[in-house]
């Protein structure tokens, strides 16, 4: 945890806080840093499914809020807007770790795309 919160406090206003952070744990490096992209879109009122995962997600979003850097790196309590974090098997020798720090405007969205029409949606489109 100590990684990710040095990341994110060394980025400090450059990402514009408050943020959204994803995290990659294990894997081979460039998994590693796949991961932590993919975990940014995971939607912040999801809990994640591991309950190890969701104690570290829920531990450093507190700490991190409890940083002092705050919106646009001008203090205050609001420098993440969620943690996230996603994590794969790896050898027993390595073990990568990677932070994608996303500003406040990650957005997500889906669409289905037919020969007829583009339909949008906020959520997933199934």
């Amino acid at each position: 945890t100590k990684f990710v919160i040095d990341s994110v406090l060394d980025a400090g206003g450059r990402p514009c806080p408050p943020s959204i952070v994803g995290v990659g744990i294990g894997g081979t490096s460039d998994r590693c840093v796949e991961m932590a992209k993919e975990a940014l879109l995971r939607p912040l009122d999801s809990d994640n499914p591991d309950p190890a995962l969701a104690r570290m997600e829920e531990d450093l979003f507190t700490a991190l809020n409890g940083s002092g850097l705050g919106p646009m790196g001008l203090g205050g309590s609001t420098t993440v807007l969620g943690v996230r974090i996603k994590k794969a098997f790896c050898h027993t020798a390595s073990l990568p770790v990677a932070v994608n720090i996303g500003c406040w405007a990650t957005r997500r969205a889906s669409a289905r795309i037919t020969p007829d029409s583009v339909e949008y949606s906020q959520g997933a489109l199934i």
